[in-house]
């Protein structure tokens, strides 16, 4: 069994009820043969393991949980640790060296999801995918979102909509400017209901990088920045 869909409903992966396996059968179905490293954060009761490791036969992969978990498949490897732990994170790291597909399925606590991004991008390959399911908790209270205040700063949705400033911010002469560790490293950014896909790679060079600022042209922006916003 080598389809996707096929192998997500025989598992019972909550993955397909979900609506998550079409997206990624578009991303995946390029690259299910090759040798790549992918982690996924959360792994229940190894549904989407099983997936992954009849899927991608020829890659290596890291599972990491907080609750310890006695499994065991072929080509995948477990580990337990707290996604917001460098620690955890770097021992994983220090393994792998690297990822081509990240697939963040853990806690969908805000700053858990915003921390283990902020630790993991570094370690993306160029042109390698990290994937946030669940975004849906970004509007629940208790997990750090709101129903209410769709602009909330620091929920797992909004962090995702700051780094579509990152992909484009070659494009804005902007006054105020404070450049993101993000910028000009993001190739696109796709939202799906309840799903985020972004992949690493060099952004378009624009303006930047290339063009002398006119520092006076830049006051003058400011100032009217500052009286109408």
């Amino acid at each position: 069994m080598s389809d996707l869909k096929d192998l997500a409903k025989y598992h019972k992966s909550n993955k397909y009820d979900l609506g998550y396996i079409d997206i990624y059968e578009k991303y995946f179905r390029s690259i299910k043969d090759k040798n790549l490293n992918i982690l996924e954060i959360g792994i229940d009761k190894g549904a989407s393991l099983k997936v992954w490791s009849e899927y991608f036969k020829n890659s290596n992969i890291a599972a990491l949980d907080i609750v310890p978990i006695d499994l065991q498949f072929k080509n995948v490897e477990i580990f337990c640790g707290d996604q917001t732990d460098e620690n955890s994170l770097k021992s994983i790291v220090n393994k792998f060296k690297y990822f081509d597909i990240i697939i963040d399925d853990g806690s969908h606590i805000s700053n858990h999801v915003i921390k283990s991004f902020n630790f993991l991008f570094e370690h993306l390959s160029v042109g390698g995918l990290y994937i946030i399911e669940d975004l849906h908790y970004s509007y629940y209270p208790r997990y750090g979102g709101s129903r209410i205040n769709l602009n909330k700063k620091n929920t797992s949705l909004n962090f995702l909509k700051s780094l579509v400033d990152s992909l484009n911010y070659e494009n804005y002469d902007r006054p105020f400017y404070k450049k993101s560790k993000f910028n000009g490293k993001i190739n696109s950014i796709n939202f799906y209901q309840n799903c985020a896909v972004l992949k690493k790679g060099d952004s378009k060079v624009y303006f930047y990088k290339n063009k002398p600022r006119n520092e006076f042209i830049n006051l003058v922006k400011k100032f009217f920045s500052i009286l109408f916003g």
